[in-house]
């Protein structure tokens, strides 16, 4: 997708490894040489899937990390769910795949999730805090505890949501990203559970933050309509993360044009935290 996406084709030589363990299809990036870095683990946004990770990942494998983003069930090469299933399942239940991912590390990785991949990243590190040691949110999702105003989409319970109009989906998800890349962008959307899309607009999903012990980073913009810059504040706020507010930025940050920059202030993040050795 556009020029930044093949210049890390082309600064990467190495292809990843493509693999479905448990219905759970797993995209993993691994640096070139070995190194000793503590991996990461990827978790699209409703609407997306572990595509929308590939330049990003790819900057990781030259920074010398290895990293693993997932597909949800019902998206990409994930395990289908028939329509009854689907239509009802939570944010909260990517915790499954979620899982799968992790289980593939040797060590506990950081977890890095997106919009409504945030908010299933924060529920499994709720639940799972030995599992990880790291937890970083992207212009998350916000659990109950920390609601706002609805977010006022229309929404119809008994059928799939969206993808809404390409000029819509862009101001929605990814205007940030250039103008050119826009199509190809929205070519790869989907329609979304709208029991998902109705606990990231109306913050209705359960999540005992209290129960999370390994640090976290939120980045999120100040410009963003989904997931407003003062409720992911009082997240950050409530459960001690180090906040980073990017100004002039939207909802879509892994296709924002700063996206190289929050690879690097992530990197950093992780290394400090987890002590490791330049």
């Amino acid at each position: 997708m556009g020029l930044a996406y093949v210049h890390r084709m082309n600064a990467h030589e190495e292809s990843p490894l493509l693999s479905v363990i448990d219905g759970v299809a797993l995209t993993d990036f691994r640096p070139a040489d070995e190194s000793s870095r503590t991996p990461l683990i990827f978790v699209h946004g409703g609407l997306h899937g572990s595509w929308q990770w590939d330049s990003t990942q790819r900057w990781f494998a030259d920074a010398g990390r290895r990293s693993i983003s997932l597909d949800w069930f019902a998206h990409g090469g994930s395990r289908q769910l028939d329509a009854s299933e689907w239509l009802r399942r939570s944010i909260l239940d990517v915790r499954e795949e979620i899982g799968v991912a992790v289980a593939q590390c040797a060590s506990p990785p950081v977890l890095i999730g997106h919009s409504m991949g945030g908010l299933a990243s924060l529920a499994y590190a709720a639940t799972h805090p030995s599992r990880i040691a790291g937890l970083v949110l992207l212009a998350p999702v916000v659990p109950e505890r920390f609601a706002g105003a609805p977010v006022e989409l229309p929404i119809d319970v008994d059928q799939p949501w969206g993808p809404p109009p390409l000029d819509i989906a862009a101001h929605l998800f990814f205007d940030g990203a250039p103008a050119a890349e826009h199509e190809a962008i929205y070519a790869q959307l989907q329609a979304e559970s709208p029991t998902a899309v109705w606990e990231a607009t109306r913050w209705t999903a359960t999540v005992d933050v209290d129960a999370i012990t390994v640090p976290v980073l939120v980045i999120t913009g100040d410009k963003d309509e989904l997931t407003p810059v003062e409720i992911v504040s009082s997240l950050a706020e409530g459960i001690g993360a180090e906040l980073v507010i990017l100004p002039g930025v939207g909802h879509g940050l892994p296709f924002d044009q700063s996206w190289i920059d929050q690879c690097a202030r992530i990197d950093s993040w992780a290394s400090k935290i987890l002590n490791e050795v330049s």
